[in-house]
């Protein structure tokens, strides 16, 4: 085995076992140990500014796409074969009953808005994905994205949010509710309560909203596909408070 000794001939050829090598000058290696500190000192600066100058679209996107991966993550981990999991970009991350699998176990009976109990056992199954993402600390988590939000004026919020769609037909006379946008609102409060309850989340943090059939998943509106709860893990974007009452300031001058 050879041994390196640390000294120079009068080149400044490194020796070793006393019998000159290929020649490498030692200043050669202070160079390039300088030059390489030099490069990574340049990539850890570029990195900062880069975070620092992303634009809020790309932050937002950035932390829709963390989210996304977060809970395909935890559906594979839990084998959730049956929850469709979507990036959907400016909604956040969609989570949805995959209706080709459960087409057979409706989530509600027909002009009903209470959840069918052969259903509970999938929706704790959604409160417990929305438990571990942990909405709570995700400002602290996506920290780096937030401040780069605040710097451009906008401040983020999490969110779960529940919408509620129906199909096209009309409710019978008598029916307990006036009409199907009613109905997917009653909905919606329903699971959102669910969740609620078993993800142990404030409910702060939770919004609902009904479109009764107004947003047809398939073309055809009378389709029971259309029938359907939509989950929404939302980070939104509004302006900061100082910003907005600025805004609304200048308004009420005019």
């Amino acid at each position: 085995m050879l041994t390196i000794i640390s000294r120079s001939n009068r080149n400044g050829t490194l020796l070793r076992d006393r019998n000159p090598i290929r020649s490498v000058p030692v200043w050669l290696l202070v160079y390039i140990g300088l030059f390489t500190s030099l490069l990574a000192i340049f990539l850890f600066i570029l990195t900062r500014v880069q975070l620092e100058t992303v634009p809020p679209k790309r932050a937002y996107q950035n932390i829709v796409a963390d989210l996304y991966q977060k809970s395909l993550s935890i559906k594979e981990q839990e084998q959730l074969d049956w929850l469709k999991v979507e990036n959907t970009l400016t909604k956040g991350v969609k989570l949805s009953l995959d209706y080709q699998l459960l087409k057979d176990k409706n989530l509600f009976d027909s002009a009903q808005a209470n959840i069918n109990p052969q259903q509970t056992p999938y929706l704790r199954q959604i409160a417990n994905l929305i438990s571990r993402i942990d909405l709570p600390q995700s400002s602290l988590y996506y920290q780096r994205w937030v401040d780069n939000l605040q710097r451009s004026g906008m401040q983020v919020e999490f969110f779960v949010r529940i919408e509620g769609h129906t199909d096209a037909h009309p409710l019978h006379p008598g029916s307990r509710f006036k009409d199907n946008v009613e109905l997917s609102s009653y909905r919606a409060y329903a699971v959102m309560d669910f969740l609620r309850l078993y993800s142990r989340l404030p409910k702060r943090y939770f919004t609902i909203a009904g479109y009764g059939s107004f947003h047809p998943l398939v073309e055809d509106a009378y389709s029971a596909e259309n029938r359907r709860v939509e989950i929404y893990l939302l980070p939104k974007l509004q302006l900061k408070s100082t910003q907005r009452a600025s805004v609304e300031g200048d308004g009420g001058e005019r």
